[in-house]
This record gives C-alpha cells, structure tokens and sequence, in this order.
C-alpha cells in the first residue's frame, strides 16, 4: 500500500467508516493504528471518532505512546478516555494533574501545603456524608442538626421528681443541699395538717410537739433519706428548690445525650476528613451603617482526597456515561454522596436514652449553678 492509500484510509477513518472499510481488513484497531504510524500519518486521525466499542486501555495507552493524546484538550477527549487520562497524569504528571482537577472538576476543594481541604457552602453540608434512610431518624437527619445552628432539645424524660435527684448527688453537693434546705426551713414550725408522713409524725413526737415539727440540723440526714417527706416539702416549703432540681435533671438528660450524639458524629466525620472545621472571620456593614464581625464556616480537610479520586477513575474508566466523569459530579462532596456503591455513607446506632453514669456527672457538675 502506497502513502496515499494511507491518507485515504485516514479519510475515512475520520468520516466514521472504520467498522464497515477498515475494520474488515486490518481485524483491531491497533493493527490500524499501527500502519498509519508505518506511513508517519497516524497523527492526522481524529481520536473522537474512535468507535465508542474501541475505546478501551489498550487504544488509550497506544495513543498516549505515540502522544496523541497529550496534546489533546481534556474536554474533547471521548468520556470512555477522559478517567484513563486523569489516572495517568496523576501517575506521571502528579503536580498538574490535581491542579487541573481542583480548579476545572471539582472545584469545592483547595489545594494546600498540607494537604486537600473542602470548602463549605455552609457546616449543614457536611451531613451529605453521612447515611440517610426510611428509619424515623437518620444519621444524616442528627448530623444536620448537629451542623445547624439552631438549638435543639435532643431528650426530654418527662417531669423528675425532685427527690430522685438527691439520690445522685455526691457528698460535697449533698452537704450543699442540707445547707440550702436548713436556710429556708430550718426550725421553721412546719404544719402536720399540710405535711403529714411518718417521718414528720415521729419528728413530732421526738420533739414534743402537737400538730407540727421542725427541722433541725441533726434531722437532715433522716430527712433525706426519706423521699416521701422530701417530695411533700418540694411541692409545699420547697416548692421553688424542687422546680430546682427537676430542671437541673432534665438539662443534664439533654446535655449528655447531646454530647453522646456529638461525639458520633464528629467520630464519623474521621472516615473522610481530618481536624475539624475553620472558620475564618470576616467584617460585614449592617443596614444602619455599624460593622459587626460575623463568623462564616470555610475549610475541612479531606483525609484522602487522591485516593478517593483514583478510587473512583478506577472503577469507572472506560465508561461513556455521563455520571462516570469526574466533572458531572462537580464538587468533592457529590462525588461521595453520589457514588455509594464505592464510598460508603457514614453511619452509627442513634441511642436510645442518654448515659446514666454521664447524667450522675452532669448533675454534680452543674449542681452549683442551679442550687
């Protein structure tokens, strides 16, 4: 064959006849390329109008030899081509390579010295990573309450009686009690018409009196111990120290569940980020003129940018639809929630009640701020 039965051949290669006048004679289409590279006119073939069926890591890693496809723009290369491009650069051309990523693909993700780190719209974006589901509550569902800025009442027990509460309180906050019970009722003369239980009857009694009794220091103990008494003084004498300490219980329910749910979130987060979120500052001018400075969620960092890259170039290259391209997912993290087949969602059992040994810690903590 002469040269010019090469040109025509390249001519109708780039016409779309290869299956029907080429194919047929040279069996693949390296044994194709492979001749036109004998005649030196391999480089005037039109690499898009590869038939879709040939466009597989054999003709790719032939062409990218013979540097056809390196001079080529990104965007015109067929998407079959387009992850076996990237996974090559970032194997031989590594710097440029995620530089031409970052700022054409998924443009959500800066490039740092130390390391890839993901800009945020907003915090609540970050609960796309985590799992949603037909359950009531979702972990993603937790993890955009967590993010939000709105307060939320994670657990509510109903009304706790006053005298459950002493029961978890330790020594240093129970000597605390007597004194505030001793500074409001001590040898106050107390009614046994309006308190009448066994133990104010035999304080009664102990002290010689008819129809009423005191509390006197000695009687503290005793009246401690005894939570039908204590439950008749916190809703008579005590009312407002009883209101006290049912609310001091019921904020330390909420508190150790919140701090529970916070920590298997931010847990969470480790599978796919690393540190936590910065908040840069910035100074915003209000309607009436005054500045105010106001705090805007930025930056976290991606524990393994790359690899959740390659991850996906890998399982997807050769593919010609649209959702196997990097720049149809457009930022890092749709990229992740769009993908989970590759990229699991993160997940965790949502508790059912707070932790009891964190309640007992929570109410001796904040005792002194309530009572």
């Amino acid at each position: 064959m002469s040269l010019e039965r090469a040109r025509n051949l390249v001519q109708l290669f780039n016409d779309g006849d290869y299956d029907e006048d080429i194919e047929p004679y040279f069996n693949t289409l390296i044994n194709f390329f492979k001749f036109l590279k004998k005649y030196e006119v391999l480089d005037e073939i039109n690499i898009n109008d590869i038939p879709s069926s040939e466009l597989d890591k054999d003709v790719f890693d032939f062409l990218m030899e013979n540097n056809l496809i390196t001079s080529s723009d990104y965007d015109n290369l067929p998407n079959e081509f387009k992850n076996y491009y990237l996974s090559y650069g970032l194997e031989h051309d590594y710097e440029s390579t995620v530089i031409y990523i970052t700022s054409n693909l998924l443009t959500d993700v800066e490039i740092r010295p130390d390391g890839f780190y993901l800009h945020l719209r907003d915090r609540e974006e970050l609960a796309d990573f985590f799992c949603s589901s037909s359950r009531n509550t979702s972990a993603s569902d937790i993890a955009k309450i967590i993010f939000g800025e709105d307060s939320h009442e994670w657990y509510y027990d109903g009304y706790t009686k006053p005298s459950e509460v002493i029961g978890v309180l330790d020594d240093s906050n129970i000597t605390r009690l007597k004194d505030v019970i001793y500074k409001q009722i001590g040898y106050k003369e107390l009614s046994l018409e309006d308190l009448n239980s066994d133990f104010f009857e035999f304080l009664s009694e102990d002290q010689g009196t008819e129809g009423y009794f005191r509390i006197r220091p000695e009687d503290l103990n005793g009246l401690l111990n005894d939570s039908d008494s204590m439950n008749q003084l916190f809703n008579d004498e005590l009312s407002d120290l009883g209101s006290e300490l049912s609310s001091l219980y019921n904020m330390s329910e909420n508190t150790s569940y919140e701090d529970e749910i916070s920590s298997l979130v931010y847990d969470g987060l480790s599978e796919y980020f690393d540190g936590n979120v910065t908040e840069t500052p910035r100074e915003v001018t209000l309607r009436d003129g005054t500045k105010k400075t106001r705090y805007r969620v930025r930056y976290i960092k991606i524990r393994d940018f790359v690899g959740d890259v390659k991850t996906f170039l890998s399982d997807t290259a050769g593919s010609g639809y649209n959702d196997s391209i990097l720049e149809y997912h457009g930022s890092y993290t749709s990229l992740i929630k769009d993908n989970d087949s590759l990229f699991e969602c993160i997940d965790f059992r949502i508790p059912d009640y707070p932790d009891y040994t964190q309640i007992t810690k929570n109410v001796n903590e904040y005792f002194t701020d309530y009572i």
